[in-house]
């Protein structure tokens, strides 16, 4: 029996609910925030006014906002630089048969699969004063004494960059390797007939081939890193202080520890603001290097 066209439109109802529900409102809702004094008792009595763009004005001046966008433009393009490098060496790396190579490519995958309050728990103990990192250190006589890894006031910032590193390269690898995948053989067989060496093939054959995929993995990649949260949160809850807040941990604390529930919904308009145009800006270079190939 055959269904008409437009009761197949039908199947689509629970996924439109879903994303109405689950996304669209939460969306406007936070915007309305946003635009209101809203605090607790405000929240609970109902009582909270329209204050325009005020919560942003006051959000923009706020330092501590000032250090949180900087950390996370510092996080997302560490994160995204070495997470795209490293997981293009294994790709490459992996695009050779050699033995155990199954085996490998499985624990490359291990960060992937583990659960993030596992991986935050365990980059908080490997970056404590008493963690593994300093005990290898002093062991190895390179340091004298340990080194402050996420209770100072720079180097949680990078300790928690380093842990995200490590979650965001099986990504990489994955989406990098199967385009490495999809490269003809005969492309590298001509090449070696032609004398070129492993830098010519990568600089020459290899990148060209792997631009859409390479602006694909950087734009997904790019979405996924501003919004982090977890991780941070659980190795150092933006401190100490404010030194390692995100936009993300900074609007988690101003909601749910000072409940300035209309600012932090600033900060997150402006968190989504910004994944926009950064994605916007890498859709465009890909529109760039489809319109060439076209």
């Amino acid at each position: 029996m055959k269904v008409s066209s437009y009761k197949l439109y039908f199947f689509l109802i629970p996924a439109l609910v879903y994303q109405l529900i689950f996304g669209i409102y939460p969306l406007i809702y936070n915007f309305i925030l946003s635009l209101k004094d809203v605090n607790l008792i405000t929240y609970m009595g109902g009582t909270s006014q329209w204050i325009g763009l005020f919560n942003y004005v006051q959000t923009l001046k706020d330092t501590v906002f000032q250090r949180a966008f900087f950390n996370t433009l510092v996080f997302t393009v560490l994160s995204l630089s070495f997470q795209f490098i490293i997981g293009f060496l294994l790709a490459l790396l992996f695009n050779h048969s050699f033995p155990l190579k199954g085996l490998l490519q499985s624990l490359i995958m291990v960060p992937w699969v583990v659960p993030i309050i596992v991986s935050g728990s365990f980059f908080r103990w490997f970056f404590s004063d008493r963690g593994m990192l300093n005990g290898f250190l002093l062991s190895w006589g390179l340091i004298d004494n340990p080194a402050h890894w996420i209770t100072s006031q720079i180097l949680p910032l990078f300790s928690v960059t380093i842990a995200n590193i490590w979650l965001g390269i099986p990504f990489s690898f994955v989406l990098l390797y199967t385009g490495l995948t999809a490269i003809p053989l005969e492309l590298f067989e001509s090449a070696d007939i032609d004398g070129a060496n492993w830098w010519q093939k990568v600089i020459f054959i290899t990148v060209p081939f792997l631009r859409p995929v390479i602006i694909t993995t950087l734009t997904l990649g790019c979405i996924f890193t501003v919004k982090v949260f977890d991780l941070v949160w659980i190795i150092t809850k933006g401190g100490p202080g404010d030194v390692s807040h995100l936009l993300s941990t900074l609007s988690y604390s101003l909601a749910f520890s000072k409940f300035q529930f209309g600012k932090a919904s600033s900060i997150l308009v402006i968190m989504l603001l910004v994944t926009i145009s950064l994605t916007i800006f890498l859709n465009s270079i890909r529109a760039k290097e489809e319109s060439s190939i076209g």
